[in-house]
């Protein structure tokens, strides 16, 4: 179980200082990232390059889905280059309240081409998901759809009113990548071991299952970015090392 970061957590610093965040982030014993939109104005070529240099993989990249949807897409050629499988995306409320059956058909066209390209694509969901459509979450009707992986997001399925460990144990065959976010009992994010969620179990979760990634995603902080990253990692890491004693 290696521990990776969505880079929107550090989307400030990444702008001031692209190679040296990542480089940073490597001391802090990161060994995967997620891209989300931004790679730094850097080619793909040299961005690989880098990376490799850094020892970081690239572990998913979030992308809209339009793109995703498109064979001949940039972010394909990023992803080849960064030798990175996993795709994520994720719909907004208005998209999925104003017309579900078209996300639905829309998502399922993005898998076909995903897998085309020799990708796999995973739904990254939010709280908003756990809306319901004739008794079921919108969440599990969209993971209906054969070949789309679950991102999930311990933040958001607590937010959304469930179980962390749980809920995601009804799909644990189909979790390459999780989202590891804590908040608080008011819903504020906060560093991981800040708020309410229990991280020991989700550990266990992902020991259980061969879940290979735990990716560390913090959207806001009242700390520098890389401090709130740095907290998060020690934490996570004494947890990790607790659950294989």
């Amino acid at each position: 179980m290696k521990i990776g970061i969505q880079l929107y957590s550090v989307r400030e610093a990444l702008k001031e200082d692209f190679k040296g965040t990542l480089e940073k982030l490597n001391e802090l014993g990161f060994q995967g990232v997620e891209f989300a939109f931004s790679y730094g104005g850097m080619e793909a070529g040299e961005l690989a390059e880098f990376l490799k240099k850094q020892d970081i993989r690239t572990i998913g990249i979030y992308e809209r889905l339009s793109n995703i949807c498109d064979p001949d897409a940039e972010v394909y050629r990023q992803a080849n280059a960064l030798e990175c499988k996993y795709l994520t995306f994720g719909f907004s409320p208005k998209e999925l309240e104003e017309d579900f059956c078209g996300c639905l058909d829309t998502c399922s066209k993005a898998v076909e081409i995903a897998e085309s390209k020799g990708k796999v694509l995973c739904y990254h969901a939010h709280a908003h998901e756990f809306a319901k459509i004739n008794g079921k979450y919108q969440l599990d009707l969209l993971l209906e759809i054969p070949g789309l992986m679950f991102e999930a997001d311990t933040c958001w399925i607590q937010q959304g009113g469930e179980d962390v460990v749980g809920y995601m144990e009804k799909y644990a065959d189909r979790i390459p990548l999780l989202h590891v976010k804590d908040v608080t009992a008011e819903g504020k994010i906060t560093e991981l071991g800040n708020g309410v969620i229990d991280f020991a179990e989700v550990v266990k979760f992902a020991s259980k299952h061969n879940i290979p990634w735990l990716s560390y995603e913090q959207d806001t902080t009242e700390l520098t970015a890389l401090k709130s990253a740095e907290i998060s990692i020690s934490y996570i890491k004494q947890l990790r090392i607790q659950t294989s004693e």
